[in-house]
C-alpha cells in the first residue's frame, strides 16, 4: 500500500514536467462508453455492477465486474467514428482486472497535386491503444486503481507510438450513497515520433480530475460533479488578467466555471435509468453565438434486457450534428 501511495504522488508531483500546449493522440480524449458521454464525459466515482465506468477510472473495478464483458461503438461526424471492447477478469487471489482494445477511425482520404487533382489514391487514419487495468483495495470504502497503455497513431505514411497510464484513488460509502474519486489520466511519453525526429516530443493529453457523487436518500436521484484539469487554470491562449477590471472579472469567472462538468443520474429501477449531462467548457467553446441550441448539454438512457444491459447517449458538439453512442454489457458465465 505504501508503496502504491509513493508511486501516485510520484506521478502527481511530475506530471508538470511533460506538458505542452500541443498535445497528440486525440483518441485518449474520446468519451467511449455511453454512461461516461451521458454524464458530462467524465466517470462516476462508485462501485457497481457496471465495469465501463472502471475503464477510465481503474479504481472503479470490483469483484462486481467479474467475468463482464462490454463493446461499445460511436458513430461520429462525417466518416469518423471509434470504439473499444473490454473484459474483465480475476485472477486467483491478486483480484481483478481489466483489459480493454480502442480504436479511433478517421475515415478515407484523397491524394491531391498541388493543382487540386485527384491522384484517384486514398489512405486512410487512425489511432489504437490496448489497455490493461487493475484496483487494490487500501481500505474498505478506498481503492486505488492502474490502467497502462500502449498507444499507436497511423497517419498514412506517417506512425508514432507512446506508453500512457491513469492512477486514481475511488472512495464510495455505499451505506450512505456518497463516493468521489481523483484521477490523474493519460500520464506517458512517446517512444517513436512521427518523424523520427528527436527535436519534438508528442505529448499525451494529460488531465487531472475530482470529482464527487451522492444519491438523494428518499429519491432515487443521484448527482455528480467533477472538476478537471486541476493543473492549469486556463483553456484560452487569450485569457489577459491585464484587461479592464470588469472584463477581467467575467474571464476569471468564465475560466472557473469551463472547469465544471455536471450529472445527474434518475434511477427509476435497476432495469432502466435515465442521465442528462452538462459540461460548461464544451458549452463556452463550441456553440455558435448566433445559435447556440443545446451545446454542451448530453443526455442518455440505460435498460437491461434479458441478460444484456444497454446504455445510450446522445452529445451535442454542435447544432449541426450530434454524437451517438451505444455500450451493450454482458456477463460471461464460466463453468
Amino acid at each position: 500500500m505504501r508503496l502504491l501511495l509513493n508511486i501516485f504522488f510520484f506521478f502527481s508531483i511530475n506530471i508538470y514536467y511533460s506538458q505542452q500546449k500541443l498535445n497528440s493522440y486525440s483518441i485518449l480524449n474520446n468519451n467511449c462508453t455511453a454512461r461516461n458521454s451521458s454524464l458530462g464525459g467524465y466517470p462516476i466515482g462508485l462501485f457497481d455492477s457496471d465495469p465501463s465506468l472502471s475503464i477510465f477510472l481503474p479504481s472503479n473495478l470490483s469483484i462486481l465486474n467479474k467475468n463482464q464483458f462490454v463493446i461499445n461503438y460511436n458513430n461520429h461526424f462525417a466518416d469518423s467514428d471509434f470504439g473499444m471492447i473490454n473484459y474483465n477478469f480475476q485472477i486467483n487471489k491478486k483480484g481483478i482486472f481489466s483489459t480493454t482494445l480502442f480504436y479511433n477511425n478517421y475515415g478515407k482520404f484523397e491524394y491531391f497535386d498541388a493543382s487540386g487533382n485527384m491522384l484517384g489514391n486514398s489512405f486512410s487514419a487512425n489511432d489504437w491503444i490496448l489497455q490493461i487495468g487493475h484496483s487494490k483495495k487500501l481500505y474498505e470504502k478506498l481503492k486505488i486503481g492502474l490502467n497502462l497503455k500502449f498507444i499507436a497513431s497511423i497517419y498514412e505514411q506517417y506512425s508514432s507510438y507512446a506508453l500512457g497510464s491513469d492512477i486514481s484513488l475511488t472512495y464510495f460509502d455505499d451505506k450512505k450513497q456518497f463516493g468521489g474519486y481523483l484521477l490523474l489520466s493519460n500520464i506517458g511519453t512517446t517512444i517513436k515520433n512521427y518523424n523520427n525526429s528527436s527535436n519534438y516530443n508528442n505529448k499525451l493529453p494529460f488531465n487531472s480530475v475530482i470529482g464527487f457523487n451522492s444519491k438523494l436518500k428518499h429519491a432515487p436521484l443521484r448527482f455528480h460533479i467533477s472538476y478537471n484539469h486541476i493543473h492549469k487554470w486556463s483553456f484560452s491562449d487569450d485569457f489577459n488578467s491585464n484587461s479592464s477590471e470588469s472584463v477581467a472579472f467575467n474571464a476569471l469567472i468564465s475560466q472557473f466555471f469551463n472547469h465544471f462538468v455536471l450529472g445527474t443520474e434518475m434511477l427509476f429501477s435497476e432495469n432502466f435509468n435515465v442521465r442528462l449531462g452538462y459540461d460548461l467548457l464544451s458549452r463556452n467553446e463550441l456553440q455558435p453565438i448566433s445559435r447556440p441550441g443545446t451545446t454542451g448539454i448530453s443526455w442518455g438512457v440505460g435498460f437491461k434486457i434479458k441478460g444484456f444491459k444497454i446504455n445510450y447517449s446522445n452529445s451535442k458538439y454542435h447544432f449541426s450534428g450530434i454524437s451517438n453512442n451505444l455500450t451493450i454489457i454482458k456477463k460471461l458465465n464460466f463453468n
